[in-house]
């Protein structure tokens, strides 16, 4: 079983690596990405050594310098790269009751501190300091994941 290691050159890191790629496009969200690079990496630094060195890298050197090198790649995608690291320019695109902060309506019924009310096609539970009448005009002021927060407008 150690003999093949023996033999390992760079086209079997490129050949990990490039296997580890079509993974990766298979939908591995970026699990494989540092690993692959590694890959890639070692295949290079093998091809120098072999050239350079003309005995190349014992099997054991390339396998604990591709180790090392894949988790510092993949510690370096997941601190730096991450879709979750980056900031969006709409942060309440997904969080409805977070879009309807600065909404002004009119009141289709009393509300007596708390109560619901329709906004769209959902009705939502809202909480007031104080009682509202129908046909007053209000503005959602603050929300969180169920409860709207109004207050009449002056």
């Amino acid at each position: 079983m150690w003999a093949w290691f023996e033999q390992l050159s760079q086209w079997h890191w490129f050949i990990f690596g490039l296997l580890l790629l079509i993974g990766e496009a298979l939908g591995a969200a970026g699990f494989l990405l540092g690993t692959a690079l590694a890959s890639l990496l070692m295949g290079v630094i093998v091809w120098i050594a072999s050239v350079v060195f003309d005995t190349g890298m014992g099997w054991q050197t390339q396998v604990v310098l591709g180790a090392m090198l894949s988790t510092l790649f993949s510690v370096l995608y997941w601190r730096f790269f991450r879709a979750d690291q980056q900031v969006s320019d709409r942060p309440e695109l997904n969080h409805r009751t977070a879009q309807l902060v600065g909404r002004k309506l009119v009141l289709d019924n009393d509300i007596p501190f708390e109560g619901r009310i329709q906004i769209g096609d959902t009705f939502w539970k809202v909480v007031s300091e104080s009682p509202l009448k129908a046909g007053e005009h209000i503005e959602v002021v603050s929300a969180d994941a169920t409860t709207l927060t109004i207050k009449k407008l002056i």
